[in-house]
This record gives structure tokens, C-alpha cells and sequence, in this order.
């Protein structure tokens, strides 16, 4: 019989792997990797590890060819004779990193002829040929037992029946569809791409247009990381300068248009012919395997897009990449319309092209908003460009939140007078620290920011703003908050890491409640029919087609944009910079090689563990774990020196909760000591003297198994009175015998009782009765708690803290819990608002 979390994988059938179910605990995804010894010489040629440790420090720092000089004399001033140090100046290191350039593959210089009125117009093209570049990932010893191949599904059981679940691209519909188009023994290949300008100086007169590649075939944790097997810059697109005379007409925008499809094909020419007849390649495992490449995903913002699937833009008929929706019904979430195809497109460009005259060519590509290009991707077998285009979370914040949501209610907010915006700036930066979540100040004055910056803005928003935007005092401005808390619904959804039938189902809910609201309570004169809304409407296909959105937000691809930003302010002459950011690019991912070798000798030399390593113990990520019993639930830290019970409640003598501290210490350890069925010391009740000692500690480390991927996730928390200059008391949540409830930090301690060491926490419970639900909580999902007074404070041992909390104060006693911080609070919060009989309103 099944149990409760077990895990079925079903494999492609075309895999003619047998379907498997394991137990939670046993689960791996990760197989073991390769044992063999590693390079003894990695660093070659640099004729030492030291010379390559210098090289790669001048390369980290960006020091130009002077910096880099006096750094080798200074070296060579003090270095020890253990190791040879032959480098007298750049020169010579330019030259080593000349002679391992081949370790991978480089970039390919060309040049693009695309004609425009009557003339030739030429492009300089740089890029990697992508199957070269995958098949330098294909042969890494190290990447290659993280690579999958076959499609799998996964579900879970619930003591009923098994749940399908879906998180990365090979677990999805579209891998396992083109899987059982390709011949017996076929393997899809599966391509990230993303494209984007790029500004390379601080006022935007240089720019750069990067093409980033990853492979779908790896799991997200590496592929979205950093070093070997993430991020790949392979390409390097030719941007056409404005000409003023031609600006704004039809013809130029489809010349530049013809100059990216053009440079495009050339990116995917190595892979287009491979992609209808296969590839076979001897992996590291000595088994050949038969690719087929195709391109599954193509990460963008709404602007590429429209360049990459050739649709007109915003202000054509049909304005969607994806679907042939209106371009007045765009706000409409509750109506389908059907979806683009490469095919249909193709169709309609070819029957444009057969018409007589340029009139009526015209007319008919305006009618699916689509230009008289041939699209690159139409090369490459087995990939569609309307349905490889993916909906973007980054932009869903940069842009929807910040451009339209955030500007709104700025607007209102400043409408209300300065003393409401001073108390909006003044309850963001009086919102408690959390880690991973920016403290931000003078947050109304915020003009510019990058999308991280937005997403922090909107995580806190309905905390900062519920008591300002009131129903009363405004109207419009508490509409609006409420739509934006139907838009938080739909990102915290959006944003989970795994997805259930559940999850997707309830997802699709909350994009309709949010638009349609959005229709309800549109009081202004503000237009909310545009595309970057609309584009909501295809989160949770995306989802079921091609894993969680964090397999295409454009997030880890723009970061990229800061190092290509470094070589152009560091170490470019400001002329013809493109190949010169790009020698440099290449000896970056060169370098990341070898210091990824290096450290494995370190590791192998050292008897270490070869699970580990310069990938982020992928083994561990890669697991569905629960907490492991022998393993600790929680670590103090920060200890103090001991102190004397006397002492401590002297130093809290004006504390409520301190009061007969010791007391209410003895009667808690004589009771808990009998429920966790441990002796009591001379089998009597504990009695601690006044003179006895505990010892404090600031610092709580707790692991918890996730409710959304079922992975230990960490939350490291601090009971301080002094934490970088200022008191910092953290929230948790608790498991009593009844029930959850939340609590603050007050004293995290160590004592000995017997020969026992216990970790313990004086806690403020926020268990007290809140009443009738508010009307406000209502509206805007907020669960509300309120603290006991606080000399009710209670001990509690550390083990019964399930994991951190944000709350924020409202008011003198009542609390807020904040359920945007991660997706994990999410959902938990979530399942309090159920068990508590709240009606979720979305």
C-alpha cells in the first residue's frame, strides 16, 4: 500500500524506463556523480595555481593593463619560492588566458547584409555556436549526472490519490509533447534564450544587446545559479542606429526588425538542420544518445517579444504574442481566444506575400497584426515562437506594479496632502528587518529602480498604506489597494517554486478576480486595457506547459547585464567596445572552468566529500527532503557570557515578562521534562537557585521543510538588543499542543538540567481573541493577531518554533502578519485563514 507523500516518477514512454515510486524521505532526484580523480594540473597553462589565482583576481576586479602590471610587481616583490611566479606583466597573462581560450567554446565573428530602400545595409554579429556550447556542458563530468532527457511527471500521494505536481521544464507538457513527436530513442535538447538591450554607461549612450543561453535540461538550482552550467552570454546582437528621416516609418521598423531575425539565424544555425535530423553524441556516461535541439523557452519582456514573434506591437489589432485576443479586450481574463501558432503565421506572411499589390498585403498582415519577415525560429524544428514565449514575473513587477499599480497610488496618496506622504514613508522604514527583503526609506520619492526594488515596494504596500487609504478618507485609494492585493494573489501564486493541480487551479482564479476587479473599481481615468496586463492570462498555461516561472523570469538574465557593465567601464577603450566586453565574457567563463577544477582537487586532495563542491551541493538542493531527524531543527548562536538568574532579572526588572522569571522557568522545566519523558534531576521538581547560571544567545538558525517545493529552506533570526545599533526581536511561528500561533523572541537560552543541555525561548505569545473580523482584514486578506499582555510571556522550547515570522504592529496589541515575504508564508498563511473560517476573497 501507498503512504502519505509518497513519490511516483513516470517516465516518457519512448524512455522505456519502468515507472518508479519511492518513499518522501528516500527520495533523490540527484544521482551520485562521477568518482574519478580529478586533473592534477587544472590550472594549466598558466604555469602555477598561484599565477592563475593572480590572473583571476585581475580579471574579478576588472584592473586594467597598469593595475595589472603593479600588481605583478608586487608579487613578484613578496612572493615565496614554493611556486613559480613567472609573470613580469599583462602581457603575460593576456597570453595564458590566449592559450586556454580553447577550453571552451568562443565567440564567432560575422557580419549580416540586409537590404533596405535600395541598398545593402552591413551589421556586425558576434556569438557562440550554440551546439558547441551545449556540448561543452554535454561532455562536464560534473553537469552531466544533473542532466535530464527523458520527460518525466511526478506526483504525490495524498492518502487518496496521486497529485500531479510540475517545477522544472522536462516535468511539463511541452517536453514530454516534443519528446513523443521525435523518432524512437529521440532526446529533446531544450534551449533557454533570452535577449535584451541593454544601457552600458550611466546615461544610456552606449548599449549592448546579449544573448544569454541556458539548458532546460539541467535543474533550476543550476541552471538559474551562478558558474558552470548556469547563464551563457552567446551572442551579441547589432542594435541599427536611429536615422531621423526614416524614424516612425513602416518600412524602418521591419528593416530593424529584418536585422534581429537576420543575426538570429545565423545564432541558430548550428542547431536549425540538427533539429529536424538529430545529433548523436557520446556522453560521459559512454552512452550515445540521439538530440534533437529545440528551442522551449524564450525569456523576455512584452517588447522583445513582439520583435521575436514579429506581431506589430502594442497598437496593432491583435497586440498579444501569444493569443489572437482584441486589442480592446485585453482587461478581459473570463473570455479564451485562441492561441498564435508558428504555422498560422507562416500561412498568413506567405498569402500576404501572394497578394497583388502592396495595399493589399498590408491589409492582410494587419489583420493578424503580424510583418512581411520570415522568422528565424521558423528554421528550427520541433519549436514554436508564440508558445516558447513565456510570461515574465520581473516585468510583471517592473513594469505593471511600478509603471501603473505603484504610480496610481503615489498619485492618490500625494493627493491626500504631505502629511499623509511623510506617514507612508515613515511605516516603510518602520517596517521590522527580514532577510532577502530591502529596508527601504523615502519610499514616495522612489522615480527609479530596478524590478527587485519594485517587487520589495509591493510586498510591504498593503501593511504601509491600509491605514492611510481608508474607505472613508479615500475611496479610490482603498479600491485601488485592493486591486493591488489581487495582484499580490496572483504574483505569490505565480511565484511558487512547485505546482499541484491545486496551486494552478487556484492561480487562475486569482488573475480573473484581479481584472475583473480591476474592471469594478476602474474609477479613474486610468486605461488598464494594455498588454502587459493581458499577459497575465497566459501565467499558469505557461505553467502547465513549461515548469514554474522561475524557469523563464528574466531576472537571472538581466543580472547578467552588471558584469557586460563592469567591462565596458573597466576595461574597453570606449571604441568598437563589443569584442573587447566579449574577450573579456570569454575569459570570465573560462576562468569559472578552471577554478571549478581547482576546487575539486582541493576537495579530492583534501578527502572530502565528492558530493560537494563548487556547485552548491546539488545533491542536497536537488532532494525532497524532510527534516532529517539526526540533523538539527534549530542551531542557537550568538551566545553571551553565563549569567546569574539574579543578574538577568535584574537587568529586565522594568520587563513584564521577566517578572519571577526563574519561578516560572522551575515550573515550566518540572513540566516539560515530564512530557518529553526525561528524568527530573533526583527525580524533584527542577529549582533553579538565584545564583545558578543560563546562557544567552542572540542568534536562531531554524530549518523547515517548505510547503511549496517540500525542501529545507532556512530562516536565521535574531533576539538582540543591540543588532547593527538597534533592538532586534524577531516573530516566529509556533506549534502548541492545540494549535499555530505567533510569537516574539524575548531571551533565547542554553541551560543544564542534570547532565542535559536544553535550548529554550522566552516567547510573547499573539494568541490573544481578536474579536469580530474587521471589514478592512476582509478586503484585504490580512490576518490579523493581537498580543497577550505581556507578562503572560511564556517559555517554549526552541524545537516548537516552526520557522520565522513578519509581523507588523497595527495599532497598540494587534499584529499583522505579512504573507508576501516568501511562498512559503504564503501558503501558511493561507491554510490559517481557512482553519480560522476566513472567506479567501479573490
Amino acid at each position: 500500500m501507498f503512504q502519505v507523500d509518497d513519490i511516483k516518477l513516470e517516465y516518457h514512454p519512448s524512455s522505456g524506463i519502468t515507472p518508479e515510486v519511492h518513499a518522501f524521505n528516500d527520495f533523490k532526484r540527484c544521482p551520485p556523480t562521477s568518482s574519478a580523480p580529478p586533473h592534477k594540473r587544472p590550472w594549466a597553462p598558466f604555469k602555477s595555481r598561484l599565477e592563475f589565482e593572480i590572473a583571476e583576481l585581475a580579471l574579478e576586479a576588472c584592473l586594467n593593463n597598469d593595475q595589472t602590471d603593479r600588481l605583478i610587481t608586487l608579487c613578484n616583490r613578496c612572493a615565496s619560492q614554493s611556486e613559480k611566479f613567472t609573470f613580469k606583466n599583462h602581457k603575460d597573462i593576456r597570453e595564458r588566458w590566449e592559450a586556454v581560450s580553447h577550453r571552451t567554446t568562443g565567440f564567432t565573428h560575422d557580419v549580416i547584409s540586409v537590404p533596405y530602400d535600395d541598398s545593402i545595409r552591413q551589421f556586425e554579429l558576434y556569438y557562440r555556436d550554440l551546439w558547441e556550447w551545449a556540448a561543452d556542458l554535454l561532455r562536464d563530468p560534473r553537469l552531466f549526472p544533473h542532466m535530464v532527457f527523458d520527460a518525466q511527471r511526478f506526483s504525490k500521494f495524498d492518502g487518496k490519490t496521486f497529485v500531479r505536481f510540475i517545477d522544472e521544464p522536462f516535468t511539463a507538457e511541452t517536453f514530454w509533447n516534443v519528446q513523443s513527436q521525435l523518432p524512437p530513442g529521440g532526446k529533446p535538447l531544450a534551449f533557454v534564450l533570452y535577449a535584451d538591450k541593454t544601457r552600458l554607461s550611466s546615461f544610456g549612450t552606449a548599449r549592448g544587446y546579449p544573448v544569454v543561453a541556458r539548458l532546460a535540461n539541467l535543474p533550476a538550482n543550476i541552471r538559474n545559479g551562478q558558474g558552470v552550467g548556469s547563464g551563457y552570454v552567446v551572442g551579441w546582437l547589432p542594435i541599427v542606429k536611429e536615422d531621423r528621416d526614416q524614424a516612425g516609418k513602416p518600412s524602418w521598423v521591419n528593416f530593424k526588425n529584418a536585422v534581429w531575425h537576420e543575426s538570429f539565424s545565423k545564432i541558430l544555425s548550428s542547431l536549425a538542420l540538427k533539429s529536424h535530423t538529430g545529433q548523436w553524441f557520446d556522453c560521459p556516461d559512454n552512452v550515445p544518445r540521439w538530440f534533437f535541439p529545440i528551442i522551449l523557452i524564450l525569456s523576455a519582456d512584452y517588447e522583445e517579444q513582439c520583435i521575436m514573434s514579429l506581431i506589430r506591437g502594442i497598437k496593432c489589432l491583435w497586440p498579444c504574442p501569444v493569443c489572437l485576443v482584441p486589442h480592446n479586450e485585453l482587461l478581459n481574463t473570463l473570455k479564451c481566444y485562441p492561441p498564435r501558432t508558428a504555422t498560422q503565421s507562416q500561412e498568413v506572411v506567405k498569402a500576404a506575400r501572394a497578394e497583388a499589390t502592396a495595399e493589399e498585403k498590408e491589409e492582410k498582415l494587419k489583420e493578424y497584426g503580424l510583418r512581411d519577415i520570415m522568422n528565424a525560429f521558423a528554421a528550427m524544428m520541433h519549436t514554436d515562437v508564440h508558445d516558447a514565449l513565456s510570461w515574465d514575473r520581473l516585468h510583471f513587477n517592473g513594469g505593471l506594479y511600478r509603471d501603473h499599480l505603484w504610480a496610481e497610488l503615489q498619485k492618490i496618496v500625494v493627493g491626500l496632502g504631505r502629511a499623509k506622504v511623510a506617514q507612508m514613508d515613515k511605516n516603510y522604514e518602520a517596517f521590522p528587518r527580514w532577510r532577502n527583503l530591502k529596508h527601504l526609506a523615502h519610499v514616495m520619492s522612489i522615480s527609479f529602480a530596478d524590478g527587485s526594488v519594485y517587487e520589495d515596494i509591493s510586498k510591504m504596500v498593503v501593511y504601509a498604506a491600509h491605514a492611510i487609504l481608508t474607505e472613508d478618507d479615500s475611496p479610490l485609494g482603498y479600491l485601488l489597494l485592493r486591486c493591488i492585493r489581487h495582484f499580490l494573489e496572483v504574483d505569490a501564486y505565480a511565484a511558487l517554486e512547485v505546482h499541484t493541480t491545486e496551486t494552478i487551479s487556484a492561480g487562475r482564479h486569482a488573475v480573473q478576480a484581479f481584472s475583473t476587479y480591476l474592471q469594478v473599481a476602474d474609477e479613474s481615468d486610468k486605461n488598464w486595457n494594455f498588454p502587459k496586463l493581458h499577459m497575465s492570462v497566459h501565467i499558469f498555461d505557461n505553467i502547465e506547459a513549461k515548469g514554474a516561472t522561475r524557469n523563464y523570469n528574466t531576472k537571472p538574465n538581466e543580472r547578467m547585464h552588471g558584469s557586460l557593465k563592469d567591462s565596458y567601464l573597466l576595461r574597453t577603450n570606449f571604441r568598437d567596445v563589443a569584442p573587447q566586453i566579449l574577450h573579456i565574457n570569454h575569459w570570465q567563463v573560462v576562468a569559472e572552468s578552471i577554478r571549478r577544477h581547482i576546487s575539486d582537487l582541493d576537495e579530492y586532495e583534501s578527502g572530502g566529500s565528492e558530493d560537494s563542491g563548487d556547485l552548491e551541493d546539488l545533491g542536497d538542493v536537488d532532494d525532497l527532503v524532510s527534516p532529517d531527524a539526526n540533523a538539527p531543527h534549530v542551531r542557537l548562536g550568538s551566545r553571551q557570557a553565563a549569567q546569574t538568574f539574579e543578574l538577568i532579572e535584574d537587568a529586565h526588572k522594568e520587563d513584564a515578562a521577566f517578572t519571577n522569571f526563574r519561578v516560572k522557568l522551575n515550573n515550566f522545566l518540572t513540566d516539560f521534562l515530564q512530557v518529553i519523558q526525561l528524568p527530573l534531576p533526583g527525580g524533584k521538581r527542577v529549582q533553579f537557585k538565584a545564583s545558578d547560571k543560563i546562557t544567552e544567545c542572540r542568534f536562531l538558525k531554524v530549518n523547515y521543510e517548505s510547503l511549496v517545493d517540500w525542501r529545507l529552506h532556512t530562516d536565521y533570526l535574531r533576539c538582540s538588543p543591540k543588532f547593527f545599533n538597534a533592538a532586534r526581536f524577531d516573530c516566529v511561528f509556533i506549534q502548541t499542543e492545540a494549535k499555530v500561533i505567533f510569537g516574539r523572541l524575548l531571551f533565547l537560552f542554553e541551560c543544564i538540567v542534570g547532565d542535559i543541555t536544553l535550548s529554550l525561548a522566552l516567547i510573547h505569545p499573539f494568541d490573544a481573541p481578536t474579536g469580530v473580523r474587521l471589514r478592512k482584514d476582509k478586503h484585504l486578506n490580512i490576518y490579523r493577531v493581537r498580543a497577550r499582555p505581556r507578562a503572560q510571556a511564556e517559555f517554549f522550547s526552541v524545537r516548537s518554533i516552526i520557522r520565522g515570522a513578519l509581523l507588523v504592529l497595527d495599532g497598540s496589541t494587534d499584529y499583522l502578519v505579512v504573507d508576501t515575504v516568501d511562498s512559503d508564508m504564503f501558503i501558511r498563511v493561507k491554510e490559517l485563514h481557512l482553519a480560522a473560517g476566513h472567506p479567501i476573497r479573490i
